[in-house]
């Protein structure tokens, strides 16, 4: 009588041991499907986020080259006035001599 008890109480543990890891199986399944899905997610929204960074960076180097050719049209107009003015301040030299000697 005693040996049928050890051996109901020894295919309960096993068939309760089987049915929690089963169970316990079935829940990380679901765990790593959910995880998974997240990481899919995450990587997607990581790519369109870079892929955004690098439309913005694109626009950028745009931007940087037109300053940089407005920069030099701005230097070379600015050279023109400097001479422009140089030109100026000379005539108004020569005049103002000029209008000295015939005052005098």
């Amino acid at each position: 009588m005693a040996f049928w008890l050890a051996l109901a109480v020894l295919l309960a543990g096993i068939i309760g041991g089987l049915a929690y890891a089963v169970f316990r199986a079935i829940a990380l399944w679901r765990q790593v499907k959910r995880t998974g899905g997240a990481f899919s997610t995450e990587s997607a929204r990581i790519a369109a986020v870079t892929e955004e960074m690098q439309e913005h960076m694109d626009r950028a180097n745009a931007s940087s080259l037109r300053l940089q050719e407005a920069t030099g049209r701005l230097a070379v107009s600015r050279a023109r006035l400097d001479v422009q003015l140089q030109a100026v301040q000379e005539a108004r030299s020569t005049v103002r001599r000029l209008l000295w000697f015939l005052g005098a």
